[in-house]
């Protein structure tokens, strides 16, 4: 199926973000074997699956954009990467430190996979729930995180709630508004060059109807002068034919007096069909020159 231009550049996005999430888990479980650990799924530790959801989600997404279904592939990676990522291990796990730091990180590179999968001009309604679902979570990480931290790691902080949240939020804001700025300019750019590529196409349409139009019309003269030479190669040459041969009568010395005035009205008669037929031509000629111009 084509895409658009502009939903094909999506397309390949999302198919480099989940082949690069895809390489990151395999780097990372060959990691865990390289050193001895073979990887293990146990069903009561949720850190254990996240690894294998996600190079599920990530393989997921990969074959439905192979088949041409890379809206529902989009949807289902974001709605994975949302609920196995920042949404369920806080409730699973449980909350560290380091949870208050890499929680908004998370949230926030929520928000670049909305951008590089999402266009608000075609795709607005995703784009619309999965940033504000972003900026929700960045919002509220510490308060969520707090609904969990049984052993009270907040109060280790260096920072308080406000200035925590302020920071991620405004980390938020500006990489969202400056990569909203970049493809705004990138919109316009490609509606621009769209627009002339459209104009572009309809002078050439318009280019061509014109050669068709002055191909037909050099068919038509050409066939006009195949009349024209037909004519005078036949309908001329027959009484000009006649007219010479009675002119060689009357120059032969042995002809007969009686004959001359016969001779003489069949030159006159000639002579007469032969200015017709000229006539004839000339102002068919005339008519053709009149049609061209």
């Amino acid at each position: 199926m084509n895409l658009p231009e502009e939903s094909s550049q999506r397309r390949a996005l999302s198919n480099t973000v989940y082949w690069v999430v895809l390489g990151i888990i395999l780097v990372y479980l060959a990691a865990y074997v390289t050193f001895g650990h073979w990887p293990v799924v146990k069903l009561n530790r949720f850190d254990t699956l996240v690894p294998f959801l996600l190079l599920f989600a990530a393989a997921a997404g990969i074959v439905l954009n192979r088949l041409g279904y890379w809206s529902i592939s989009r949807w289902i990676f974001l709605a994975s990467w949302l609920l196995l990522v920042t949404i369920l291990p806080p409730l699973l796990i449980g909350v560290t430190t380091g949870s208050y730091v890499v929680h908004p990180v998370l949230c926030i590179m929520s928000s670049l996979m909305v951008q590089l999968f999402f266009s608000f001009y075609r795709n607005r309604v995703a784009y619309i729930t999965f940033l504000t679902i972003s900026l929700l979570s960045t919002l509220f990480s510490f308060d969520f995180l707090v609904l969990f931290d049984d052993a009270n790691q907040y109060l280790n902080l260096p920072l308080k709630r406000a200035q925590i949240t302020t920071i991620f939020v405004m980390c938020w804001v500006f990489i969202n508004l400056t990569l909203m700025y970049v493809y705004r300019i990138n919109w316009k750019t490609y509606k621009a060059l769209q627009q002339k590529n459209e104009e572009i196409a309809r002078l050439n349409a318009d280019l061509e109807k014109r050669v068709d139009e002055r191909t037909q019309q050099l068919k038509e003269r050409n066939e006009r002068l195949r009349a024209y030479a037909f004519m005078n190669a036949h309908v001329v040459r027959a009484p000009l034919s006649r007219i010479l041969g009675l002119v060689n009568l009357l120059n032969n010395p042995q002809h007969d007096p009686k004959e001359e005035t016969r001779i003489k009205n069949y030159l006159d008669e000639s002579a007469r069909q032969l200015d017709e037929v000229i006539r004839g031509a000339s102002s068919q000629l005339e008519k053709n020159t009149d049609e061209d111009s």
